[in-house]
């Protein structure tokens, strides 16, 4: 009874860190700073939220833990590769100055 409880806590906040990360994609001062570092940390949360809310999902619906653990795993991917961008234009503009 309590790992469901848990379960659904992490759906829940899962969800919330994906609607929070569209909110912010989609507030116009993020939009205008197109490919700073705001909008792609933006877009990571959302995708994040998006990938971890599938996991928990398919936790509670009893699916397989080969399918959570892939969306957990793309999760992963999606925040080194997130990461990573924001790396390469922190240092870029560091160059630039």
């Amino acid at each position: 009874m309590i790992a469901l409880d848990e379960s659904f806590v992490v759906l829940i906040l899962s969800i919330l860190c994906g609607v929070l990360g569209g909110f912010l994609v989609a507030h116009k001062g993020v939009r205008m700073m197109h490919g700073g570092l705001l909008y792609r940390l933006s877009i990571g949360l959302a995708a994040v939220g998006i990938a971890m809310g599938l996991s928990a999902a398919s936790r509670v619906l009893d699916l397989s833990p080969v399918v959570s653990d892939t969306f957990q795993i793309v999760a992963l991917v999606v925040l080194f590769f997130i990461g990573y961008s924001a790396w390469l234009s922190a240092h870029a503009m560091q160059t630039e100055a």
